[in-house]
């Protein structure tokens, strides 16, 4: 699927917090009519505010959450307020369990070539001097080897440096996000823990492009912006969820990808390519999240816990769960 790995870092990972990802808010810094405008946007957006909500379906009782995946120092009271819940949940949905992340890794490991160019030449040869100088400062920058991922399909490259360099001393410290400080909640709790994606939903979501329009994507990509990450905007991503303003993180980084592309005459593309990060990472697995949930919500009090931005929108987990009948209520986190 064509995508761009900053968007991809969003949806999978809200954004990633600690003090050595501090710094200025870049959005507040902007003209206050580009701010208005795009807050007004996002507040056109069913449910384009809030984290912790309340849903109800024949006197059954469940809870969905909008969380990051990368550790941040409030999630320790996130958690305990999760704790508190009445009723409480007797079972929990994530987007992929630990079991499961590690049946991906396993997979990935016993089948190579749906990760690693495996005929032709590297992505040193593929890209180009100039294209790839621009991948190796992105990788030292975070502490990664470019030899070894000359190799990667762009595809495994993106999903590599979609963390910032600030959010690699994080992952590498151990220190857990909200999804696993949850899910260990759970477990404390002996509740049962199902996955709502699949290793093969993923895989054809993430690797089911040809190799080839990988790599015309990637060029387009380095062509047009930096840092894949776009690390100078994470103060800012983060500031907006904290504030509960989930809808506002899709608007606003939107908004900076088609004023940069209007740089290079490439707006089209750039709408295209937003439109199918939404449809497929977005709006594809909402709807398939939703067939699994309404059945289950309709019968268990459940807790549901997924990146923030898979809660906004028409087609957003909330709208879906609405229209099939369930009562909505925003709960304070």
């Amino acid at each position: 699927m064509r995508l761009l790995t900053s968007l991809l870092f969003l949806i999978s990972f809200s954004s990633s917090v600690a003090a050595n990802c501090s710094g200025p808010n870049l959005f507040e810094q902007r003209p206050e009519a580009e701010r208005t405008a795009l807050i007004k946007q996002a507040q056109k957006t069913p449910f384009a505010e809030g984290l912790l909500w309340q849903i109800e379906k024949n006197e059954v009782t469940s809870y969905i959450i909008g969380t990051f995946h990368v550790h941040l120092p409030e999630h320790a009271a996130m958690v305990d307020r999760l704790r508190g819940l009445s009723p409480r949940p007797e079972q929990l949905f994530l987007e992929l369990t630990a079991e499961d992340q590690l049946a991906f890794q396993q997979h990935l490991v016993k089948h190579p070539e749906l990760y690693l160019i495996q005929e032709g030449g590297s992505l040193i040869d593929r890209l180009g001097p100039k294209l790839w100088a621009s991948v190796v400062e992105q990788l030292k920058s975070r502490g990664l080897p470019p030899f070894m991922a000359a190799k990667y399909q762009p595809w495994f490259l993106g999903m590599t440096l979609m963390m910032p360099p600030c959010a690699m001393e994080i992952v590498k410290s151990g220190a857990k996000g909200l999804d696993v400080r949850i899910e260990k909640m759970a477990e404390n709790r002996d509740l049962p823990i199902h996955s709502l994606d699949t290793v093969e939903s993923l895989l054809d979501i993430l690797a089911g492009t040809p190799l080839e329009q990988q790599l015309d994507d990637l060029r387009w990509s380095l062509t047009l912006q930096g840092d894949l990450a776009a690390p100078e905007m994470i103060p800012a991503v983060i500031d907006m969820y904290l504030t509960e303003q989930v809808q506002l993180i899709w608007e606003v980084n939107n908004a900076d990808f088609i004023e940069q592309s209007a740089d290079y005459d490439d707006t089209d593309r750039v709408v295209e390519m937003l439109q199918e990060v939404e449809d497929q990472l977005l709006i594809r697995r909402n709807t398939t999240w939703v067939q699994t949930l309404v059945p289950a919500l309709e019968q268990t009090p459940s807790l549901v816990a997924v990146g923030a931005l898979h809660l906004p929108g028409e087609a957003g987990v909330l709208s879906q769960l609405k229209n099939a009948g369930f009562a909505i209520t925003r709960l304070p986190l």
